[in-house]
C-alpha cells in the first residue's frame, strides 16, 4: 500500500480536533459523514495507527491522532501556500501582455483611475491597460458594443441591462470666482435663485451635467457648454459664470481663494459606479481593478 500522505485525511484530522464532530469536519471538506468515516479507516489502515475513537457520543481524537493533527496544521498551512503562490503565479504569466480595455467618465479617468491602474500594476504588470476617456453615456455604449470590459461612470442613473456596482461616491460643488457677488453670500442660495442664474455646463451625456440637472429638478440656463473639467474650471476663472464642478478639480484654486466654494440647497452628491456587460464574466484583471476601485473610491 502507498505511504503517499493524503492530504484530504490529514485536513479532516486538524478539522475533527476543531469541531469535536465527524459530521461537521466533513462539512468543511465538503464530503457526507460516511465519506469521512471511510477516508479515516482507510488513513489509520494505511499507517498501522488509530488517530480516532468511535463512540455513541461521536467521534474524537486518540492521543495518536492529535498528535498527527498538530504536524498536519504545519504542514497543510505551507500547502495551502504553495497553491496560493501557483495560483497567482499562472495568472500572472497567463496575463502578460494582456490588453485592459476600460473606458471612464472624466472625474474618474483624471483623478481616481491612474492610481487604481498603478495599484493594479503593482501586482499584475503583466497588464496593459487601454483607457477610453468619454462622457458617461460613452461609456455605457463602449460597455454594452464590447469595445471596454469594464467601465466607471459618475451619474445616479445606469442602465437595468448592464452589470453593475457601486465603487464610492463624489460630492460636487458649486464654486465662482472671488469677485462674484456669490462669493460674499452668508446664507444658501435657493433653487429659485440658482435658475435665474447662467451657469458653465458640461455636455449632455456628461455624468456632471445630469447631476446638476437632476439636483436642479430642471436645465439651467447656459453660458457655456464645456467639453472637459479643465474647460469649465477655465471659464468660471474668466467669470463666463458659475460651474457644478468635482472638488478635484478646484482644490487648489480653493485653497489660494482664488474660486469661492458657493452654499446652497441642492444635494449634489452622486455615486460612482463600474459597469461591464451581464453576458460576460469579469477576467480576472478586470476583476481586481474592480476591488481595487471599490476599496479605494470609498
Amino acid at each position: 500500500m502507498s505511504r503517499e500522505l493524503d492530504l484530504q485525511a490529514l485536513r479532516l484530522l486538524v478539522h475533527l480536533e476543531e469541531t469535536g464532530s465527524l459530521g461537521a469536519a466533513g462539512r468543511r471538506l465538503e464530503v457526507s459523514q460516511p465519506a469521512a468515516s471511510a477516508t479515516l479507516r482507510a488513513f489509520e489502515t494505511r499507517w498501522q495507527l488509530t488517530v480516532a475513537e468511535r463512540s455513541a457520543r461521536g467521534t474524537r481524537l486518540t492521543a495518536d491522532g492529535t498528535t498527527i493533527a498538530a504536524w498536519a496544521r504545519d504542514l497543510l498551512h505551507q500547502v495551502d501556500t504553495v497553491r496560493s503562490g501557483l495560483t497567482a503565479l499562472g495568472a500572472q504569466r497567463s496575463q502578460e501582455g494582456q490588453d485592459l480595455p476600460i473606458a471612464a467618465s472624466l472625474t474618474v479617468a483624471e483623478f481616481m483611475l491612474p492610481r487604481w491602474i498603478g495599484e493594479l500594476r503593482a501586482t499584475l504588470p503583466g497588464i496593459h491597460p487601454r483607457v477610453q476617456v468619454v462622457n458617461s453615456d460613452a461609456v455605457d455604449a463602449l460597455v454594452r458594443n464590447g469595445e471596454c470590459v469594464l467601465g466607471f461612470v459618475e451619474t445616479a442613473v445606469v442602465a437595468t441591462d448592464v452589470a453593475r456596482q457601486v465603487v464610492g461616491s463624489d460630492r460636487l460643488t458649486m464654486v465662482v470666482p472671488a469677485g462674484h457677488p456669490w462669493a460674499r453670500r452668508s446664507t444658501p442660495l435657493s433653487r429659485e435663485q440658482l435658475l435665474r442664474a447662467e451657469f458653465v455646463v458640461r455636455e449632455q451625456g456628461s455624468g456632471t451635467r445630469d447631476t446638476f440637472e437632476r439636483a436642479l429638478a430642471a436645465q439651467p440656463k447656459i453660458s457655456m457648454v464645456a467639453t472637459s473639467t479643465t474647460a469649465m474650471v477655465g471659464a468660471v476663472h474668466a467669470g463666463i459664470g458659475p460651474a457644478v464642478v468635482t472638488p478635484y478639480a478646484v482644490r487648489p484654486a480653493l485653497e489660494t481663494g482664488e474660486l469661492v466654494e458657493v452654499a446652497h440647497d441642492l444635494d449634489l452628491e452622486r455615486p460612482l459606479t463600474a459597469i461591464w456587460r451581464k453576458d460576460r464574466t469579469l477576467d480576472p484583471a478586470a476583476a481586481a481593478l474592480l476591488r481595487i476601485a471599490r476599496r479605494t473610491a470609498r
